[in-house]
């Protein structure tokens, strides 16, 4: 699979804008030398979308910079988007999560599921249980006999999640089990039909009650030309009709779509990428059918040896309008956001990786906060699925963890934890994505 949750290919570069960063580059270098020098700051020696020249884990803006650093080829790299006056502060202090959150769960250190496993770590460092959501990816069947073996694998870890108490956030992607993108033409036919019904049917076989069901996402980044279309009626017509069958078994199971905020009007292209409304992909879907609406949006960077600029601006990548407008034509007040912030792009090519600093995380989180707080405002209810994964062993070639085998008392730890102490402040919950899995 090209594209997974958290990572995008975007093969563009802008290098018409190289004068005006590095100008930026040079007058921002002190101030950056300055917020190290403060001691109340986290100091850091020197992390989705595949790459935007991402799914569901993919990706509008308060607007960050990333001073000029020189590759391992020695080239410098500069990045766009500096710190405006109107952003949230970036000051990264380690605001403790310990006790904002109910006991930890007991046992998840020892799951099955790697999703619960992972979980564990994070329950740990905040001696709590602060996760709402845990999320994990099941295929689409296009076969009677397939349905029957990936309903009994998604069951058993439905099941085990139900046993401690951790509810899902399922991504239903439109592959198969060994990756193969299904045709989505073929299932708007009707073609999986039968093997859809026999999916959830099978599901509710083996055990699996409407509340073990979580939410399930179905056909995420549907726009994105990840799939074998991005046509607005496809998807909505495949979403419809997946849903239906959800809900024909498990009535009172919740049912979600996820949208990237940038659409494209190919599916074999990433140009013409653009920050348009969703309204197309959401005609002929039924009032009340679907739960929560999810808009994703993630920042990108061009690899280090090439010029160009980046987006790390959440007013930008994950804009408010777009996705009040969704949730409104869906007649539904729940909102998510998917989203996270690199480590390290292209992790496996010295001379192009990217590293952000730590302050620049904690800006681009705080700025996914302010999107998330103005949403609260015109009274949706909004929570935060956050990318995890360090993939930097994998084709896709980025981390976007914040440690790298267990919390310590690095930078990238301290961010984590302030991001969830100040999301638990807004009553804002999160839904977590990570895995031990590559």
């Amino acid at each position: 699979m090209v594209y997974r949750l958290g990572q995008r290919v975007r093969p563009k570069v802008n290098k018409l804008r190289f004068l005006s960063v590095f100008v930026f580059t040079c007058l921002t270098g002190s101030m950056f030398a300055i917020a190290y020098a403060d001691p109340l700051v986290v100091r850091t020696s020197t992390f989705p979308e595949p790459h935007q020249v991402y799914s569901a884990a993919g990706n509008s803006e308060v607007k960050l910079s990333r001073p000029g650093t020189a590759s391992s080829s020695g080239r410098l790299s500069v990045v766009a988007n500096p710190v405006s006056s109107s952003s949230p502060s970036t000051d990264l202090v380690n605001d403790s999560c310990t006790g904002l959150f109910s006991p930890p769960v007991t046992g998840l250190a020892t799951a099955i599921a790697p999703e619960l496993r992972k979980l564990a770590q994070y329950e740990q460092l905040c001696n709590g249980n602060l996760v709402n959501r845990s999320s994990f990816f099941v295929p689409t069947p296009i076969t009677v006999a397939a349905a029957a073996s990936d309903a009994s694998d998604a069951a058993t870890k439905l099941i085990e999640y139900a046993s401690f108490g951790i509810k899902p956030l399922v991504f239903m992607e439109p592959d198969t089990d060994n990756g193969t993108n299904i045709d989505l033409n073929l299932y708007q036919a009707g073609a999986y039909d039968s093997a859809l019904d026999a999916y959830f049917a099978d599901l509710k076989a083996d055990g699996v009650t409407d509340a073990m069901m979580g939410m399930w996402v179905i056909l995420p980044e549907g726009n994105m030309p990840i799939w074998t279309t991005d046509d607005p009626a496809t998807y909505s017509a495949d979403v419809v009709k997946t849903i239906q069958f959800q809900k024909k078994y498990f009535p009172s199971s919740l049912s979600a779509i996820l949208l990237n905020s940038e659409s494209y009007p190919s599916a074999s292209s990433w140009s013409g990428g653009s920050y348009s409304s969703l309204l197309p992909y959401l005609q002929g879907i039924p009032t009340g059918l679907v739960d929560s609406f999810g808009l994703q949006g993630f920042p990108w960077a061009p690899p280090a040896d090439q010029l160009g600029a980046a987006d790390y601006d959440p007013s930008v990548y994950l804009p408010t309008n777009l996705a009040s407008e969704a949730a409104k034509a869906l007649g539904i007040s729940s909102i998510w956001f998917n989203t996270g912030t690199f480590n390290q792009m292209y992790t496996q090519n010295s001379a192009e990786t990217v590293t952000l600093q730590p302050l620049q995380r904690q800006g681009m989180l705080n700025g996914v906060l302010a999107q998330a707080k103005a949403l609260q405002a015109q009274g949706f209810s909004v929570a935060i699925h956050l990318f995890a994964q360090n993939k930097s062993n994998t084709s896709e070639a980025d981390d976007w963890s914040y440690w790298q085998t267990s919390p310590n008392d690095g930078p990238g730890t301290a961010v984590f934890t302030t991001f969830v102490h100040q999301a638990a402040e807004a009553n804002i919950p999160l839904w977590l994505f990570d895995t031990y899995d590559q």
